[in-house]
């Protein structure tokens, strides 16, 4: 069980890294400038790994040096928009000591995080899981839709791991400080008309209609003046300057959890399909 709790017309991006014959990540531009960027491992549930942050960061750098990508559409293949962090990896994480940790997760937070550097609207289409470290980066997103099935949540502390990905500085700057503290204090999984209700997505869609309605903004927030949409952009994003000492907090802490007996206790109970009983952990 991976860590749920923890194509277009034009000119297309397909990056293979690591011998991999399928990518996991592909972005593909229209002639209007819109890029679909997609986590690709649907067999995976696109679950965050360190191989993916590779590609997803060349991505970014590739676009950037295109320079023809105007909006952003951020999704995920298959059933699910991410599972969150890959449990393969975070478990091989318990075998390296806190510092090599923190330094390991800040790059991985950064990897996904690049797409800030583009600057360009990001627009998130979530369906089914949208979880964890995956949802922390669809809180990095200007706007979020999604499916009216989906299943979103910060799953963190269900694995005995503090928040990372940005989610201690994000969600609460998504739905406010409130709501953000619990539903990171309590690890649970709601609803996508309740993701609604709390402002934590702006739309619902059917899943067969989601990255429509997605292109639909996308070619809604073409129609506006470039410059003053460049400017507004640069406007709401201005108390981002606050995320790196937060991605930095968050992987101090990660670090550290790692060679936890909790962390433990909540890969097993991932692994057993059971709740965690961190008294076993203790």
């Amino acid at each position: 069980m991976l860590g749920f709790f923890g194509g277009l017309f034009g000119k297309t991006l397909s990056l293979l890294f690591n011998g991999s014959p399928v990518p996991l990540v592909t972005a593909t531009t229209d002639t209007l400038g819109i890029t679909t960027i997609t986590l690709s491992d649907a067999a995976n549930l696109n679950a965050m790994s360190e191989e993916m942050a590779a590609e997803f960061k060349a991505t970014i750098i590739a676009l950037k040096k295109a320079a023809s990508t105007h909006v952003i559409i951020l999704t995920g293949a298959g059933k699910s928009f991410s599972a969150g962090g890959h449990l393969a990896m975070l478990d091989r994480k318990r075998a390296l000591t806190p510092e090599e940790n923190q330094r390991g997760m800040r790059a991985f937070y950064d990897s996904f995080l690049s797409i800030l550097t583009l600057n360009a609207p990001i627009i998130a289409a979530l369906q089914g899981a949208a979880v964890g470290a995956g949802l922390c980066l669809a809180c990095a997103a200007d706007i979020r839709i999604a499916s009216d099935d989906a299943k979103l949540g910060f799953t963190f502390l269900k694995l005995g791991l503090h928040p990372g990905m940005g989610g201690t500085f994000l969600v609460p700057r998504v739905v406010g400080q409130t709501v953000a503290t619990e539903l990171l204090l309590t690890g649970r999984v709601i609803s996508a008309q309740e993701a609604l209700t709390i402002g934590l997505v702006s739309r619902l869609s059917s899943r067969e209609k989601l990255l429509d309605d997605a292109r639909s903004i996308a070619r809604e927030i073409l129609s506006c003046g470039p410059v003053a949409r460049a400017q507004l952009l640069e406007t709401m994003r201005r108390d981002l300057a606050g995320l790196p000492a937060a991605l930095e907090r968050e992987a101090q802490c990660q670090g550290v959890n790692y060679a936890s007996a909790e962390f433990a206790e909540g890969l097993a109970a991932i692994r057993e399909k059971r709740a965690p009983s961190f008294a076993k952990g203790q």
